[in-house]
């Protein structure tokens, strides 16, 4: 597909083609949740620990999750506004 097709492809974007963006991000967010739930899930006697690496899972998911999130923002009120980028 060359650059002029997928400029005409993005011109034709409905709010019904958002579903696949919406459900991605819903998707981020319960993966978000479920890592969440375990490693704060339940109430110590002292600090929460973490390990480096379920640290870095939650931030690395937490990141993703915003970023699909604001795609999805952005997405549905350029395809509101009929000018899609």
């Amino acid at each position: 597909m060359n650059a002029h097709m997928l400029g005409d492809a993005k011109e034709k974007m409905t709010i019904g083609d958002l579903e696949p963006l919406i459900c991605d991000a819903d998707n981020m967010v319960d993966v978000l949740q479920d890592l969440l739930e375990n490693a704060f899930g339940k109430v110590p006697e002292g600090n929460y620990i973490l390990t480096e690496t379920e640290g870095s899972r939650l931030l690395f998911v937490a990141g993703l999750a915003m970023q699909m999130s604001m795609k999805v923002k952005k997405a549905y009120y350029e395809a509101i506004e009929g000018k899609v980028s």
